[in-house]
């Protein structure tokens, strides 16, 4: 299962993901520019996405 998340600049986003080794699917070729696709996965991989996520858009620390 997948879940669409708004994240602002969905290609930066995507782009500084990848960096951190988590792959996500940026959804602007479909339309959703501020959007990337996350599929659902184990809890402890879900935690390291969220984890990222938050270094990415500025509210984590390494």
């Amino acid at each position: 299962n997948f879940v669409l998340v708004r994240v602002g600049e969905g290609a930066r986003v995507y782009e500084a993901l990848l960096r951190e080794g988590v792959i996500v699917r940026p959804m602007d070729v479909y339309g959703f520019p501020a959007h990337v696709r996350v599929t659902v996965g184990l809890p402890e991989e879900n935690a390291r996405f969220v984890e990222a996520l938050g270094r990415v858009l500025g509210g984590g620390s390494r």
